[in-house]
């Protein structure tokens, strides 16, 4: 640290923001709303004024970033209140110039974090651009006539750098307008899945390789153009700069340009370049600016990539005694393989922190994709400029680069069908990572130590014993680094864990036990898309969960069910690697469609379909599960009271699930009713569910309701929560809590909602 004075004063700047953050000093991740910001946000309808500063596309919306905000509340007089950055999304789509002022209405929000486990943090991601409110845009006026020329020309190069890909590669547009321009709106859901099994998502990511790469391919083609150093210099930064605004300014492209830009002034005064003291000043810099970044994963990620390259990488280097290589080909191959080596040795914990997987082939596909990322990125800016003049011209240039994201997408797809291609690990708790780096310092340390030969012999010592000592020292870093990687993936289980999430107006719960046994009971939602990929799968990925024993579908009602059908899709379409064992559905009397078209995608996802009615009963390793209804006969032609009502029991406790049962069935089920100490609330707290005789004979001591807090149904209704406090229940509600884990242990329990327990 003595020399590099940079690197410790960035160490004790994260260390300052994250220690001012963990005591509440100093806020960063959930620094409150300003109160000016509160006041507009109550308004039914808020009208915000703010300047166009970016475009941001997604699947059915368009949202318009708008910096410099302010609005004019009623009865305020000519008084403005200044708001942050605020993201405005819109039904139609807006092309207006960049730095046009313009006048919003709709409903004004705070941008809010999750609400599951494991759900993405839209939040963290938005305040990471600055970004602080939302708000869905009813109508949309000029307020003002400006432009920002120099953005809105780098903006309309983008566009027709993007049509001209579309024109000239339609089936490869998606992985090379993102890889070239930043534009990912065009990626399939496929395609993000396939690379993402192959741990090659950063190529569509402009990051730091494609900053650096680019960079210097600019700088050098200038120098032998006989620039000169200096304007070599100056112009190949200037035109990154350029690069970096029209690609969207990522957090990882600007930490690039910050150590591009000091690479290059640093040929240019003929002096030394330290990488890990570029890096440095580079992550001060963006610290300063916006400190949310250091809990933002392209930050961590792109910082943790370069001390892989920093730190690691000459460490393996000397166990592997890279400098004694005589064939250039080899030594070249060693040398890409070790470097992908430290790069994932170095960001797998940031990796499996933010998304829960681990690639196993990952080394080996960046081993064969990187050495060739150089010609896909020339061959898509080049091809994409051709086309703007000629789409044949375009289609001959664009011609390697899309033979090469074939080839990616075919290497893939071929490590995707391996045994194990995916590890799903979970989220780590902080002690694991703290051991894993311990480790991996252990390993780097020891291989060293292993592969290096006793200073007093070294002269004696042959080439076979020597190349026999760097092997040996490899197979001792690789065994230990193997060690932390398995410490940092293991979640022993304690207890038994029953999990609502919170999915809108909608139920989802999901029970794990300690044996490693896992269940869902229901996936659904009538407010909420795809609850399944954003909410369910996500939880279940942060828990390290990839095996589910059994699915219950207490009925077949979309605000049960959309997520579970989502899921079955996915699996049959080989979009994610979880595997169902078994799809539980009530046996019902009269056919079900619904129930046969969830049959016809459990089979294509490889998970047997099964009905229970009342008397019948599931056993699992440590857990047993008794379907108390539907009976069989005398069924409802109501869909809700022929829910499945299912009874959970391990050991001493018991907890109830009753789908959407109404006081009917409550009725006909009282004679088979147990105490239990949990209850998953029927009908989402209607007013009609969970009577005062249900109540009298089941005598939950909690109770789960899940309800959005935005429904029009009323739910949970007064008198039913009025009911289950009054007969000494605890209650908790998903649409106050977020997500709500009842702990279960051999003399305990514990209720953990995830909203309240977030800092």
């Amino acid at each position: 640290m003595v020399r590099r004075p940079m690197c410790l004063l960035c160490l004790l700047l994260m260390a300052g923001i994250w220690l001012g953050d963990w005591t509440g000093l100093a806020p960063v991740r959930d620094a409150p709303a300003s109160s000016q910001a509160v006041q507009v946000a109550d308004q039914e309808q808020a009208v915000i004024y703010g300047r166009i500063y970016q475009y941001h596309y997604s699947e059915n919306s368009m949202g318009i970033c708008l910096r410099d905000v302010f609005s004019k509340p009623q009865f305020s007089g000519n008084s403005m209140i200044s708001l942050e950055r605020t993201i405005v999304y819109m039904q139609e789509e807006c092309s207006l110039p960049l730095g046009t002022w313009i006048c919003v209405k709709g409903k004004f929000q705070e941008i809010e974090g999750p609400r599951n486990p494991g759900e993405f943090d839209s939040r963290l991601y938005y305040r990471a651009k600055k970004i602080y409110y939302r708000m869905k845009g009813q109508e949309l006026a000029v307020y003002k006539k400006d432009t920002w020329h120099l953005q809105e020309s780098l903006r309309q190069i983008r566009e027709r750098l993007v049509r001209s890909v579309q024109e000239a590669a339609p089936n490869q547009a998606g992985i090379l307008c993102a890889m070239t321009t930043g534009e990912k709106s065009l990626l399939e859901p496929e395609e993000k899945s396939l690379l993402a099994a192959g741990a090659v998502s950063h190529m569509v990511s402009i990051s730091g390789m494609h900053v650096s790469l680019l960079g210097m391919m600019v700088f050098y083609g200038l120098l032998h153009a006989g620039l000169g150093i200096l304007p070599s210099s100056a112009a190949s930064a200037g035109i990154m700069i350029l690069y970096g605004m029209m690609t969207g300014e990522s957090v990882s492209a600007m930490r690039a340009l910050g150590m591009f830009g000091l690479a290059v002034a640093a040929k240019a005064v003929g002096r030394s370049y330290d990488l890990l003291s570029a890096l440095a000043l580079s992550a001060v810099i963006l610290l300063l600016d916006n400190p949310v970044c250091l809990y933002y994963s392209g930050f961590l990620l792109s910082c943790g990539c370069i001390c892989g390259v920093g730190l690691v990488l000459p460490l393996l280097e000397e166990i592997l005694s890279l400098q004694q290589i005589q064939q250039k080909f080899l030594k070249r191959l060693v040398q890409i393989c070790l470097m992908s080596t430290a790069v994932q040795a170095a960001a797998l914990p940031v990796s499996v922190w933010f998304f829960y997987e681990i690639p196993l082939y990952g080394i080996l596909v960046n081993l064969l994709v990187v050495p060739t990322l150089t010609v896909v990125l020339v061959s898509g800016l080049l091809g994409a400029a051709a086309g703007l003049w000629q789409v044949w011209a375009g289609k001959i240039v664009l011609f390697p680069g899309c033979f090469l994201t074939e080839y990616y997408q075919y290497l893939c797809k071929f490590v995707k069908n391996l045994p194990g291609a995916v590890l799903t690990a979970g989220r780590p708790e902080p002690w694991q990572i703290i051991l894993y780096y311990g480790i991996l310092i252990l390993a780097l340390y020891l291989g060293k130590r292993v592969a290096a030969p006793p200073v007093k012999n070294q002269h004696s010592v042959s080439k076979k014993q020597n190349a026999a000592a760097r092997l040996s020292g490899a197979a001792v870093f690789l065994l230990f680094w193997c060690t932390g990687v398995w410490l940092l993936c293991i979640h022993p289980g304690r207890s038994l864990e029953i999990t609502c999430l919170d999915v809108g107006q909608g139920d989802g719960a999901v029970i794990c036990t300690p044996q490693g046994s896992c269940y869902l009971v229901d996936g659904g939602s009538s407010n909420r898309k795809k609850v399944g990929q954003y909410q369910i799968l996500p939880f279940l990925k942060s828990k390290g969960i990839s095996r589910i024993d059994g699915v219950f579908v207490s009925h077949t009602d979309e605000d049960h069910i959309s997520g579970l059908t989502e899921i079955l899709q996915m699996i049959g379409d080989g979009q994610t690697f979880l595997n169902i064992q078994y799809l539980v559905m009530p046996r019902l009397e009269k056919p079900d469609i619904k129930q046969e078209r969830l049959a016809a995608l459990a089979e294509k996802a490889g998970a047997a379909a099964v009905y229970l009615q009342a008397g019948d009963s599931v056993r699992g390793r440590d857990i047993r599960w008794e379907a108390l209804s539907p009976l069989a006969s005398g069924q409802s032609d109501d869909v809700n009271e022929n829910s499945l009502v299912l009874l959970l029991e391990r050991g001493g406790f018991r907890g109830l699930f009753t789908g959407d049962i109404g006081e009917q069935q409550e009725k006909k089920l009282e004679a088979v009713l147990p105490d239990c100490g949990f209850l998953k609330t029927a009908h989402h707290g209607s007013r009609y569910s969970t009577g005062e005789r249900f109540l009298a004979r089941v005598r939950p001591e909690i109770a789960f309701v899940s309800a959005s807090g935005s429904n029009t149904y009323g739910h949970p209704h007064p008198d039913t929560l009025r009911r289950l406090e009054e007969n000494g229940c605890r209650v908790f509600l998903t649409k106050d809590s977020g997500a709500v884990t009842l702990e279960v242990r051999e003399q305990s329990a514990a209720v953990e909602a995830f909203v309240k327990s977030r800092g």
